[in-house]
């Protein structure tokens, strides 16, 4: 790992080294064979006033590392170029940013490409040869010239011609001068690439996890009867920061009674009720890298009777997936494993029914740069992938809902419970909230 330097704003404490950044573009340009790559960074739109820190879209963070705003990453195989392009710097604008990279040779040694040249399509730089050259919409005209010519890029079928995304928009313009190259879709390459974690990826989410897992500890002392939900999500974000995370892997959730039976509720305005369940539904971000954990905690410290009897269920649920993750299988198959549990047992509801269709969710979902990684859950699992492990049972008329839910990461004779430290069964989460 390499401590950050001046790659962007978001201040985690690690990144992996640049030379494990080039060594996945390398890869993806052995995968397509020929062609141009060009991946669009994030841009940032943010003026005077605005809040919020700047994130760099996953896939372009993957396969370079940088988060600097309004990046576009361009690779050459039959020319073996390795090339990024920036914004031309700005002092008075870094006077409110703080120093950022800029079109060089400093930029480009330090980030690992080749060349970092000038975005702007009105500029003409310097390459590595000292050779004047245009900026970047003018060498990606030259590139695509030939009538053969590929661009590959990221380019989903969009559901309306009329809401395009900026890349389609920018093809669709440059089509108009150049219309006979060919546009292909690097999805499906990148999104092999991502499910498979490096060794230092895996470092990195475990301690994302590590700072989830003491998010979820700092629920655990914060909920009490009267506490407000907000509390609550303040006292798992301060964990977060403490741990040096940059932040959240998503919106925390932290649902009281009816509001535990809510799958995505997130605005955290509600009140902790004597006699309820909360739901804890967090994930730290750390090196990009996210971790994903859901812990279900009575809020007087106890569970009743009905309560502690449907949480065993998941968790029976829980354990059971637990023990069938391995290669081969799916996640889809996964969940089936999970709904068998919940219909075999004698609970049922007010009406008499057994609980299975309370189960109302998919078994879990990849985790790795995003808290929810490409991946589908028909597909098979190899070593490398991580995936979540989050059944629950939700009953609004009960106001009451559960959730219990482990990042694993698969190996070759089975899986890893990456958050494993972190306490599951009903004695030990309510040991947890005495301290």
């Amino acid at each position: 790992m390499a401590q950050r330097d001046m790659r962007g704003g978001n201040y985690a404490a690690e990144l992996e080294a640049p030379e494990v950044y080039r060594l996945r573009r390398r890869n993806l340009a052995e995968r397509i064979g020929g062609g141009t790559i060009v991946m669009w960074g994030a841009g940032d739109d943010r003026g005077y006033g605005d809040v919020g820190t700047f994130r760099q879209s996953s896939a372009f963070f993957y396969l370079t590392g940088v988060e600097l705003p309004n990046a576009i990453m361009v690779i050459r195989p039959a020319e073996d170029l390795d090339a990024l392009f920036l914004p031309p710097r700005n002092p008075n604008v870094e006077r409110w940013t703080g120093p950022k990279f800029g079109p060089g040779d400093e930029a480009a040694t330090a980030l690992g490409f080749d060349e970092v040249l000038s975005s702007d399509p009105t500029e003409i730089v310097l390459d590595s040869r000292r050779r004047p050259v245009p900026g970047f919409e003018g060498r990606l005209q030259g590139w695509l010239a030939d009538e053969r010519a590929v661009l590959w890029t990221e380019y989903p079928a969009v559901a309306s011609a009329s809401v395009l995304p900026p890349t389609h928009r920018f093809i669709a313009e440059l089509r108009n001068r150049l219309p006979s190259f060919e546009v292909r879709d690097l999805s499906e390459h990148l999104t092999a690439m991502r499910l498979v974690k490096s060794d230092g990826e895996i470092a990195l989410m475990r301690k994302a996890i590590a700072a989830s897992m003491d998010g979820q500890r700092a629920a655990a002392g914060a909920i009490a009867p009267g506490v407000g939900e907000a509390s609550v999500d303040g006292a798992v974000f301060a964990t977060f920061r403490a741990h040096g995370a940059e932040g959240l892997a998503f919106p925390s959730i932290v649902g009281c009674g009816y509001n535990a039976t809510t799958l995505h509720y997130d605005q955290n305005v509600g009140t902790c009720i004597d006699g309820e369940l909360v739901v804890v539904d967090i994930g730290a971000r750390y090196g990009y890298y996210c971790g994903d954990l859901t812990r279900t905690f009575p809020v007087n410290g106890r569970f009743n009777d009905r309560q502690r009897r449907i949480y065993d269920l998941v968790l029976e649920a829980h354990d059971r997936v637990a023990e069938a993750i391995k290669p081969g299988i799916r996640i889809f198959d996964l969940r089936k494993t999970a709904y068998e549990v919940m219909e075999s047992s004698d609970l049922r509801d007010a009406g008499g029914e057994t609980l299975g269709q309370y189960f109302i969710h998919g078994l879990g979902h990849f985790l790795g740069l995003d808290a929810h990684d490409p991946g589908s859950e028909e597909a098979l699992l190899v070593p490398g992938n991580v995936i979540t492990n989050e059944p629950g049972i939700y009953i609004p008329e009960e106001a009451l809902g559960v959730r219990i839910e482990n990042d694993f990461l698969v190996t070759s004779t089975g899986s890893e419970n990456l958050s494993a430290e972190l306490p599951t069964a009903a004695a030990e989460i309510e040991e947890m909230m005495r301290g």
